[in-house]
Formats: structure tokens, sequence, C-alpha cells
């Protein structure tokens, strides 16, 4: 059941990705919402379904948003597996619910964007200053929108 909630969301994600992301780009830096839910996927059910997510999400953005084969999924797959490492039965609702969900979404977000913007930084199309740019900008606004759902979903923020 927790798989259909998460397709959904996803499949909500990607037409927000499609439509608003572009209206919210600050500098042509847009945040990345899709990593967001990958982060949440595993850190709620581990390495194996951040992954899966992740590869899901890649796919469906290189097909309907960017049109590369592959890089968004090797990229996205590759930041859930990450994130699953910070997965423990114990501690989910600290790792979800506290000021470690934006921590983690932005360690995922720094891998997710140095793999994405690897082929552009190795052919040298980008300068110094645009990685710089296009890495950690997208990375710190990816991190703070991963602030909403900290406090829309956090039940210790709810009883504050």
């Amino acid at each position: 059941m927790a798989y259909i909630r998460y397709f959904v969301a996803g499949i909500i994600i990607l037409f927000l990705h499609m439509i608003i992301v572009p209206l919210i780009a600050i500098e042509k830096v847009p945040p990345d919402l899709m990593l967001i839910l990958i982060v949440y996927i595993a850190l709620k059910n581990g390495q194996i379904a951040g992954s899966i997510a992740g590869f899901v999400s890649g796919l469906l953005i290189d097909f309907f948003v960017d049109f590369t084969p592959g890089i968004s999924a090797l990229a996205k797959t590759i930041s859930g597996f990450v994130a699953g490492y910070f997965y423990n039965e114990t501690k989910i609702e600290i790792n979800t619910e506290t000021i470690r969900f934006p921590g983690i979404v932005l360690l995922c977000s720094l891998i997710n964007n140095l793999i994405y913007f690897s082929p552009e930084i190795l052919a040298q199309e980008f300068g110094e200053f645009e990685i710089l740019k296009t890495i950690l900008a997208r990375a710190l606004y990816t991190t703070i929108l991963s602030l909403i759902p900290l406090f829309t979903i956090s039940k210790r923020m709810r009883m504050v």
C-alpha cells in the first residue's frame, strides 16, 4: 500500500517538475523535488527501495523532462542507494522527522548533481563558477525545499 502512495506521489512530483519547477527556478537553477521523495523512500524503506525509486523516477525524468538517456536514472539510483545507508529501523522517525532529513538531502543532492553534470564538467563546457552554481546552488535549493515536508509531516512539529 505504501508503494502505491509513493508511486502516486512520484507522478504528482513529476508533473510539478514539468510545470512548476521552471517557474520557481532562481537564476536558471531549479530544485530537484524528485530527489526529496527518493531520499524519503530510502530512509523509510532502505537501500533497495531507494535505489529502485531513484531508477524509476530517473527514467521518468529522462523521458518526460530532460530527454537525456540514462543520466538522471544513474544519478538518482546512486543517490537513493547512498540515502539508504542512513536507513535504520529504529531511527526512521529521527531521520525523516528531524533536521537530519535536510542534511541527508543535501548530501544526496550533491552526489546527484555531481554525477548528473559530470559529462558537462568532463567536456569542460562549464566554467569554475558555473560548476559551483549548478552543483552547489541546486543542492542548497533542494535542501531548503526539503524543509517543507519536514515541517508538514513531522509529528513532533504538530505537537509544538
